[in-house]
């Protein structure tokens, strides 16, 4: 498809339920983990869910160093994540209240030990603040056999439905 004739796919339906940019990226920091979404090798679609960090206008993630995920981002580096918060049944209104953000961005894998490093202290002062930088001294040691990566946000929007009607 010719880049000029490409819809715009981050323009939202329903503008009126949309959110600001930086309640967007707070949803973002409140969720215990997004879906991400990828073209797996084979061309077909593929989800899996995880927990995320985010540092500015960078979302960090952490992987095994093999498998069908890592080979999908290595071949197809465009990805997409949904992170959807507090989302509540309301049977009168026939329908859900939620706050929700989709971020797309481009993926990279960090190769840099301090750079790795740094992205999972990054994971466990989010994921488990409680514990001490000893009982997480993995994180030392863990770039030699963690993947990590990296998603630049190339665009995020947000939207929420809380009317009660």
């Amino acid at each position: 498809m010719d880049m000029s004739q490409k819809s715009d796919t981050t323009k939202m339906r329903r503008a009126d339920r949309a959110i600001s940019r930086e309640d967007a990226l707070a949803v973002i920091d409140r969720c215990a983990y997004g879906t991400l979404s990828l073209i797996a090798t084979d061309g077909t679609p593929y989800a899996v869910a995880l927990n995320v960090v985010r540092d500015g206008e960078k979302l960090f993630f952490h992987s095994a160093m093999a498998g069908l995920k890592v080979d999908s981002l290595r071949e197809n580096p465009q990805v997409c994540l949904l992170f959807v918060e507090n989302p509540t049944i309301y049977e009168k209104g026939l329908t859900t209240l939620y706050t929700s953000t989709v971020v797309r961005g481009k993926v990279t894998e960090v190769t840099d030990f301090d750079e790795k490093r740094r992205a999972l202290r990054l994971l466990c002062d989010r994921f488990v603040p409680s514990l001490t930088k000893e009982e997480t001294g993995c994180v030392e040691t863990g770039p030699k056999s963690t993947g990590v990566w990296c998603i630049e946000i190339e665009s995020v929007t947000g939207k929420q439905n809380r009317r009660m009607s």
